[in-house]
């Protein structure tokens, strides 16, 4: 007979343990948001006060204290979910996946992280209006702390929206700030010249997706921003050059800087349009790379869905098999779908965790099932020989959750458990 009390303890159990670490996640990531609004606001004083020096040395402490917080985040193993079940029971992750799927809405801070760190390198004087790379010190180490999703997400769409809200700020104060109109255009060429490169993407319908369409309209509010300000030079006598330097085809493809009459002079222009040119290049490279890891996830994706809708309608007959009594096709049902998870889903999902869910665990969920009601039916035993219980009587036999032996979850057992009855 089945002690279903200890069944019970034993998947109460499980779920406390899973209900621990999703907990952990989320108020790690209130701690990560908490980092974040801090140095934003450090940010602000800093953009906002003519007293900057300390000011500065605050921000800097600030994102030293932010930068060892996320660090710290991303090689954490407790802050992702592992991608299977270890029938042993010990379910300790010593290596991350690069691609591990993070625990709570951890991956919704990392973006924010990744928008932050664009704006702020972006901003920075040094840097003149250049965009951070993927593969930028911030990111990198033992780990690489983003994933190609969160940076597309924070420094490339997340930035956009920023330059056209910082954009809108600056030019309100285009009269008494010579460089308004000039930081307006260079950031309506950067919004241009990121969503140029975004639209060579093939996005299937996903968070990144909406945000990706969102784009358009920090863009649209840029080219507004500097239509404005041209009627009101043209209007009020305060003109700039830099609002009638482009030609009317549209948007430079690229940034170009403009020399100071008296600093400045062709040899220095020319100069800075090869470097701004040099950096284009090299974002559109990187882009390129992320476009072709993400095509290939595409392809997997694919993949899977199409063999989980076999493998899962092979699960779904086996139990359909046993209700007419056809046994020995219910066995080889069975078999077929565990051969294909093993097989041919499972190298998959061990490639690209993020995965793990959706059509997968369908297909685990009625595996559990079906694998449940054999045992019920016909006891533990010569699965495999076709070997059965002849008896009228039920062998009444309930697997736990460690008896099966692909890698399912407890959400996925407890499922199967539930259509079982």
């Amino acid at each position: 007979m089945v002690d279903y009390r200890e069944l019970t303890n034993q998947l109460v159990t499980k779920m406390k343990q899973e209900d621990d670490l999703r907990n952990k996640a989320y108020d790690r990531s209130w701690e990560l948001n908490a980092a974040l609004i801090r140095v934003e606001m450090a940010h602000e004083e800093v953009l906002s006060s003519p007293d900057k020096k300390e000011l500065i040395s605050t921000l800097e402490k600030e994102e030293e204290t932010l930068d060892e917080l996320f660090r710290e985040t991303a090689l954490s193993p407790s802050y992702y979910n592992n991608i299977v079940h270890n029938p042993s029971g010990d379910d300790e992750i010593t290596t991350i996946h690069e691609r591990a799927p993070r625990r709570g809405n951890i991956d919704y801070k990392m973006e924010s992280y990744a928008r932050y760190k664009a704006v702020r390198y972006y901003l920075q004087t040094e840097n003149d209006g250049l965009l951070l790379s993927p593969n930028a010190p911030c990111f990198s180490g033992a780990r690489n702390i983003l994933t190609d999703e969160e940076y597309l997400g924070g420094a490339c769409i997340g930035l956009c929206h920023d330059l056209s809200k910082i954009a809108v700020s600056r030019a309100s104060n285009a009269m008494s700030d010579p460089t308004a109109v000039q930081f307006v255009q260079d950031a309506r060429d950067t919004v241009s010249n990121i969503l140029q490169e975004l639209l060579e993407f093939d996005w299937r319908n996903s968070p990144l997706r909406r945000k990706y369409d969102s784009t358009k309209y920090a863009l649209k509010q840029l080219e507004t921003v500097l239509y404005e300000l041209s009627v009101a030079g043209a209007l009020g006598g305060h003109g700039h050059d830099s609002l009638n330097s482009e030609e009317e085809g549209g948007p430079k493809t690229k940034r170009i800087k403009v020399a100071d009459e008296n600093n400045g002079d062709e040899k220095g222009e020319g100069k800075d349009v090869e470097m701004e040119k040099s950096a284009l290049d090299t974002f559109k490279q990187e882009i390129a790379e992320v476009k072709e890891r993400m095509d290939h996830r595409d392809k997997l994706r694919e993949t899977l869905i199409k063999t989980s809708r076999d493998s899962q309608k092979a699960a779904k007959n086996s139990i359909f098999a046993m209700h007419r009594g056809n046994t020995k096709s219910a066995v080889q049902l069975l078999l077929d779908c565990e051969n294909s998870v093993r097989n041919d889903l499972l190298p998959i999902v061990k490639e690209e965790p993020t995965l793990r869910g959706g059509s997968f665990s369908n297909v685990l969920e009625e595996y559990v099932e079906g694998k449940l009601f054999y045992c019920w039916l016909h006891g533990n035993g010569g699965e495999e020989s076709g070997d059965t219980n002849n008896n009228d009587k039920p062998a009444g036999k309930i697997l736990t959750f460690d008896e099966i032996t692909l890698p399912i979850t407890v959400d996925e057992y407890i499922g199967g458990l539930c259509d079982l009855t």
